[in-house]
């Protein structure tokens, strides 16, 4: 499967959905052309991540077939994040509607919120499918494909003759990355997702410090792959104070310290989404409110 291909397929299917109904006459975005400019901006940053998984998947070989899953992997949820930033703003754009317009308005947007939420669904199966075919390739220094070995026989009567279709060796299944596996895989991970944030460490230091944080993580409670990345990029760019049991950010609190909102991998994960939408909607992270 190329999985580019079918992500710029899915897009294009929702770009057939209206962006505006008209309530009472007047027409009222579904989507406002700054949000619409954010989910294909943020499209076309996947299409590229999964043309990097289609290119090595092809080749049947990648440099680091760790990181590259790791980074699909953490990418899965992003259009969901996006949508649900787009609801806190929706909420606050319509908030001077009536309840009959914004009834009305409800029942009309229907049709373009479904399908967004399909494609948000879909966008993560497909991500989630490549990570764990490019977890199983072969590493390669190079990143290209190991030269074809010769299968010609060689003249000559003692020439072997042409292996049988059963004979040759089956390629083993995909192997889900261990949290171990992730650990491994961060400072490759966090080079290509925080450049600006790491490039003040060496690789030896780099290495150090987030495997450091990855044991605060697991000491927290994170069990996933996922959470941990989380955190390590969390706690990379906001500091290792703002993603604690002590947190004095009090939103921060609200979210890690609810038992509530499920595990501890759970809530990394709302915590991401939470930072998203702050940003989203310029609100500031690291004060205490």
């Amino acid at each position: 499967m190329a999985f580019a291909n079918r992500i710029s397929d899915l897009a294009r299917t929702l770009a057939q959905y209206p962006t505006f109904v008209t309530v009472m006459g007047n027409k009222v975005d579904v989507r406002t052309k700054e949000q619409l400019a954010t989910l294909a901006a943020e499209t076309a940053k996947l299409e590229a991540l999964a043309a990097e998984g289609d290119t090595a998947i092809a080749n049947g070989t990648c440099k680091d077939p760790a990181g590259l899953s790791s980074r699909l992997d953490f990418n899965t949820s992003q259009i969901s994040s996006l949508l649900t930033a787009f609801a806190a703003q929706d909420s606050e754009r319509l908030k001077s509607m009536s309840i009959i317009s914004k009834q009305k308005f409800d029942g009309y947007a229907k049709n373009r919120l479904g399908a967004e939420k399909r494609f948000a669904d879909e966008v993560s199966t497909l991500l989630t499918q490549e990570a764990k075919a490019v977890a199983g390739l072969a590493k390669s220094e190079s990143g290209k494909p190991d030269a074809k070995p010769d299968t010609k026989p060689d003249a000559g009567p003692e020439s072997p003759s042409t292996p049988k279709p059963e004979d040759r060796v089956k390629p083993p299944p995909s192997k889900i990355p261990s949290v171990q596996d992730t650990i491994s895989a961060l400072p490759g991970y966090l080079r290509a997702t925080i450049p600006e944030i790491v490039k003040k460490y060496d690789d030896a230091a780099l290495s150090t410090q987030s495997k450091s944080y990855a044991d605060s993580a697991i000491k927290l409670g994170a069990n996933s792959s996922e959470a941990v990345r989380i955190y390590v990029v969390l706690v990379f760019t906001f500091g290792p104070d703002f993603l604690s049991s002590t947190t004095k950010i009090g939103w921060v609190n609200d979210i890690i310290n609810n038992p509530q909102l499920g595990t501890i991998d759970q809530r990394i994960l709302i915590l991401r989404n939470a930072v998203e939408m702050r940003r989203k909607l310029d609100l500031p992270i690291l004060d205490a409110a």
